[in-house]
């Protein structure tokens, strides 16, 4: 089965709005900076933020909207910079923790980004935002068991939240905790029918628990939201021969190398598809193609060698077993069985 990306749910920053009544040098750029950057001009707004820094250095909100507008530019260096600046004058300020989290998260520095929603959490221990994020990074270094508690946390505050039970059902399923995932899907789409990647990875979770209608039903959803998603034929394809609905397959696999065409395992699986309904020249044109991308596949040289005795192409199976053994010889043993009974198959029969 292939998975897709997982996307999670990671909140961004927050603004800090100047409070009625503030005068001077420094509140006054910063309500200018402000404007600014709520009418879409970052960089504008950090003029802005710039001199009420310089006229109030110690002007918290100021380095706060700053960090935010150098956040919306990408230039997370300088966004966690600032955000730095918020926390040494107000060492309380969660979103200040979590704004600096999202920057480092940018910046790849996960280790710095943990310990910023883990601040965060400390001082706010009731702001879902905080576990969510958290527990991303949780699921990226694949501590999953730490991810599920980050996210169930998270939906306890807010039991709402389609893209949280998404997350969760992700970790469940990297646990191979399939039936839980599968109940974290459904509560997802439950509340955003509109999460086409839960509908996929939930069709991956019953295909795996070999409830294949169930997946096929899933990866159908898929497709009525996304028709060019080459993951979601092939996996329909998959699941589909494993109820032996072989010709059905055979079309999955071929609109799915239509979509990709550098994809190995379609044509691989396509052409095992071919053997069982018998055609056989097709399914060694597959494996063929197979062959030419993956010269060591000593699986694909197996099965293009019983599809070319069915060919009555005996000498060139017998070579394509020989390859086989010599690139991986431990598989003679187990498929000796099945290439003996193809040649008894496809001798004629005496009259």
């Amino acid at each position: 089965m292939k998975l897709p990306r997982i996307y999670f749910l990671v909140y961004s920053i927050f603004f800090v709005i100047v409070a009625p009544g503030w005068s001077g040098q420094a509140e006054l750029a910063l309500e200018e900076g402000l404007k600014l950057h709520e009418a879409g001009k970052p960089k504008e707004a950090i003029r802005e933020y710039d001199r009420a820094v310089k006229a109030d250095p110690k002007l918290a909100e100021a380095y706060f909207n700053r960090g935010n507008a150098y956040y919306d530019l990408g230039q997370n260096e300088q966004a966690a910079r600032d955000y730095s600046a918020v926390i040494r004058l107000s060492p309380k300020d969660a979103e200040a923790y979590f704004n600096r989290g999202n920057a480092y998260r940018r910046l790849k520095k996960d280790d710095f980004a943990l310990k910023d929603f883990s601040a965060a959490i400390k001082v706010e221990p009731q702001e879902a935002k905080n576990y969510i994020n958290r527990g991303s990074i949780h699921f990226d270094a694949r501590r999953y068991d730490a991810a599920l508690k980050d996210f169930g946390e998270a939906l306890r505050l807010n039991p709402k939240d389609a893209d949280t039970f998404y997350n969760r059902a992700n970790s469940y399923l990297a646990l191979d905790k399939k039936e839980d995932a599968i109940k974290d899907y459904g509560e997802a789409l439950g509340l955003d029918p509109s999460l086409v990647d839960a509908y996929y990875n939930r069709g991956i979770a019953y295909a795996d628990s070999a409830q294949y209608e169930n997946a096929i039903r899933d990866f159908d959803e898929v497709l009525v939201r996304n028709p060019k998603s080459s993951n979601a034929f092939y996996n329909r394809a998959l699941s589909k021969a494993k109820i032996d609905r072989y010709e059905a397959a055979v079309e999955d696999y071929s609109e799915a190398m239509r979509l990709n065409s550098k994809d190995p395992e379609a044509p691989y699986n396509r052409g095992r598809a071919y053997l069982r309904l018998g055609k056989f020249d097709y399914a060694a044109r597959d494996f063929s193609e197979v062959i030419v991308t993956q010269p060591r596949n000593a699986d694909a040289f197996i099965f293009r060698g019983i599809a070319r005795i069915y060919q009555g192409k005996d000498k060139e199976a017998d070579a394509d077993f020989q390859k086989a053994f010599q690139l991986n010889p431990a598989i003679k043993k187990s498929v000796q069985p099945i290439i003996d009974e193809a040649k008894a198959k496809a001798k004629p029969t005496q009259p």
